[in-house]
């Protein structure tokens, strides 16, 4: 049975949702929008999500599931080394430097509204989720022997996560401090695990 989630019509509401809120920004894009122009009714948007904003919480999940793939991939294809798998993790998180990333403004967005039940939910599961693909990761690279398997490689995914995420508010807040690129997000990971 196919996965909501893989359903055609879910995958065209994320990438209208997508290409609007890059048009318009996330306040400005409406439900009504979304319906516009993805010519598909309210009834039928209702059946996969309940709000718009858990529409955007999708896009952020979207975005972390691609990061996984990615670093998967990489492995798959022979890639297993520290700095070879970390290059495909710090690839994709490429956008957290970007204030007008898609994702960091949704996930800016979404953080102004922590007070809304439902999206303080959806932040704390994408924020788990984070930490728990971190972790695996870190594990596969326990695994092949190429990070110390005396790192505790929960709490440093939750260093990892903090850092990303960190990284996407000054992004948004401060654009202009550079303070900490991607270069130093790959570079603080590579220290970490390679030294345990």
């Amino acid at each position: 049975m196919q996965s909501i989630h893989q359903n055609p019509t879910f995958q065209l509401l994320l990438s209208v949702t997508e290409e609007l809120v890059v048009e318009k920004g996330c306040h400005q894009t409406t439900l009504q929008d979304i319906i516009k122009r993805s010519g598909v009714s309210k009834g039928a948007i209702y059946h996969y999500v309940k709000s718009k904003d858990e529409l955007l919480g999708f896009v952020l999940r979207k975005r972390l599931d691609q990061i996984g793939r990615d670093f998967y991939q990489s492995v798959d294809q022979g890639n297993q080394s520290l700095e070879g798998a970390l290059k495909a993790i710090s690839g994709a998180l490429g956008h957290i430097h970007d204030p007008k990333d898609l994702t960091n403004l949704i996930f800016i967005y979404l953080l102004s509204k922590k007070e809304d039940p439902a999206i303080a939910e959806m932040l704390e599961t994408l924020y788990e989720r984070s930490i728990q693909n971190s972790q695996e990761w870190i594990e596969v690279g326990q695994r092949a022997g190429e990070i110390p398997a005396t790192l505790d490689a929960k709490k440093t995914a939750a260093l990892f996560s903090v850092l990303t995420f960190g990284v996407r508010v000054q992004t948004v807040v401060s654009p202009n401090i550079k303070a900490f690129t991607g270069e130093d997000v790959f570079q603080v990971m590579y220290d970490t695990l390679s030294k345990g």
